[in-house]
């Protein structure tokens, strides 16, 4: 029995397999194997461009190679990763050449950029559309956003995600015949612009909110009372919102077929979001098609709180409506150091937290992990973690190392050490965490420590365990010291794969030194 061979592979299976492969293995290595490969990837109309992560090298010979009639997904950042790349994209191709183009992201774009790609592109072709406006560019002069914005709504979208200021979300006349049915706004929403969404989407299904204000005002309420029917939303997503129970229940009042409801952010201890029994209730009125409610409440408290406490916000939850009918289960913890109350959903449902040992916290929970205590932490992607008081914490306490892991899926990493580097942290890390799925990490450490040079071995140690970490962000935690005899040693132990370095308060002649290596 004869085996394939990828030469003679239909065009139908490999073009399937470019749907794994980033495009710069298909452009720079797949194109080049043999004439056949070649006219495959040239003719290829299926390609999903980011361009977010490229280097500038890359970015040239990819527009130079890349025939933008077979492009259907773009992505372009300004970021600090990338500076300057919308504007030399659109020094180099022509936007209104990417013909079958179905979905645009733009990251921190400038305005006058905005307004020009907008003047060319066909944007009734989108269905999908991105745009994150940089935010030192939010309140230049210059031509106004509102004919842009009034484009955007009126064409045929149907996912829209705008990343702007409160200010330029006023601007947008909704058309009652829109077609959008997601839309995720953010920064700063108010109520009342919420209450203008949902009364103008008629076909909206999904709406993702962040830094959404929901507070007790007179303008909150009054915001309510045009809004005659009911809308027929199934998704609703607050994130990182300030948030409060009235005006909250006020609002779903309006979306009675909701499916799924996630709320993160910050409340006051004393407001009711918190009551378990007062969600039992309004869910079992109002909200009778919900499957899905998540949450992540955050509250500050200068009482220091014992277990009996946190038990007391716990028991609501632990009626039959919770533990069997719907089968949700809440953990509340408070921790010490901060005087942070935590109250949330199984799993977590916050992408970002600030990870506190088990002898840092008192908590109460509803949920039996039975050894799954990694499902609890299956979305989180970005974690602080102070390593010195973890590790001080483990000797005291005289905690063994895991088995395994507890966070699987964790791409973002940030690491605080202060003084010396903690022995036995990074066996301690591996098994709290898959140091392979990291991609950006952030280490915040003492170079003026005298045990500087330990401390620069075992940052070495944790980069070549982390070996998909693309990003890497240095801090020196003490003012205006240097790393005098050690620059040589550090810039040793940054791999290839590192391809952006960030360093905050560093002595300028250890800076340059760097830029010589």
């Amino acid at each position: 029995m004869s085996s394939a061979s990828l030469y003679t592979l239909p065009i139908e299976l490999v073009c399937h397999i470019f749907g794994n492969l980033d495009i710069q293995t298909i452009l720079f290595s797949f194109r080049n194997v043999c004439k056949r490969f070649y006219t495959i990837v040239d003719t290829y109309n299926r390609y999903e461009l980011d361009l977010s992560l490229v280097s500038k090298i890359e970015f040239h010979r990819i527009c130079c190679i890349i025939h933008p009639e077979n492009v259907i997904s773009l992505i372009l950042s300004n970021n600090d990763m990338t500076p300057g790349q919308i504007c030399l994209f659109i020094s180099l191709l022509n936007i209104n050449q990417f013909v079958h183009l179905r979905a645009l992201t733009l990251i921190e774009i400038k305005k006058f950029e905005l307004n020009l790609l907008m003047e060319h592109i066909n944007i009734n072709s989108l269905s999908e559309l991105s745009i994150n406006i940089r935010k030192h560019n939010f309140n230049s002069k210059g031509k106004s956003m509102i004919p842009v914005l009034s484009n955007i709504v009126m064409a045929n979208l149907r996912k829209l995600d705008l990343s702007m200021w409160s200010k330029e979300i006023n601007c947008i006349v909704w058309p009652k015949q829109c077609t959008l049915q997601y839309l995720t706004l953010g920064h700063y929403v108010t109520l009342k612009q919420v209450c203008e969404i949902l009364h103008h989407l008629s076909h909206l299904r999904t709406l993702v909110l962040r830094n959404c204000i929901v507070n007790d005002t007179d303008a909150s309420v009054m915001s309510f009372s045009h809004i005659q029917t009911s809308t027929h939303l199934t998704s609703l997503t607050f994130k990182n919102s300030r948030l409060q129970m009235n005006e909250l229940e006020l609002l779903l009042l309006l979306t009675p077929t909701l499916v799924h409801l996630q709320l993160t952010g910050t409340v006051t201890l004393s407001d009711s979001i918190l009551d378990g029994s007062r969600w039992e209730e309004f869910i079992q009125r109002k909200l009778p098609s919900l499957k899905k409610f998540e949450f992540f409440f955050r509250a500050k408290t200068d009482i220091n709180h014992n277990s009996i406490d946190i038990e007391s916000w716990v028991s609501p939850f632990r009626t039959t409506f919770w533990l069997k009918h719907k089968s949700w289960f809440v953990t509340c913890n408070f921790i010490i150091k901060t005087g942070t109350i935590r109250l949330y959903s199984v799993p977590i449902c916050d992408p970002c937290i600030i990870y506190e040992s088990d002898f840092d916290k008192i908590e109460c929970t509803t949920c039996m992990t039975n050894g799954n205590d990694a499902l609890i932490m299956n979305n989180v992607r970005e974690l602080d973690l102070d390593l010195t008081v973890m590790m001080a914490s483990m000797t005291t306490q005289k905690i063994t190392l895991r088995n395994h892991h507890l966070f699987l899926k964790l791409t973002d990493l940030t690491l605080t050490v202060n003084g010396e580097w903690p022995v036995g942290s990074i066996e301690y890390l591996s098994t709290l965490i898959d140091l392979t799925n990291l991609t950006t990490l952030g280490l915040y450490v003492n170079f003026g420590h005298y045990s500087v040079s330990n401390t620069i071995n075992n940052i070495g140690c944790l980069l070549k365990q982390t070996y998909n970490v693309r990003s890497l962000t240095l801090s020196n935690s003490v003012y205006r010291s240097n790393l005098n005899g050690t620059v040589e040693s550090f810039c040793s132990i940054i791999p290839h794969h590192v391809k952006y370095l960030e360093i905050y308060d560093m002595d300028l002649d250890d800076i340059k030194i760097l830029l010589q290596q």
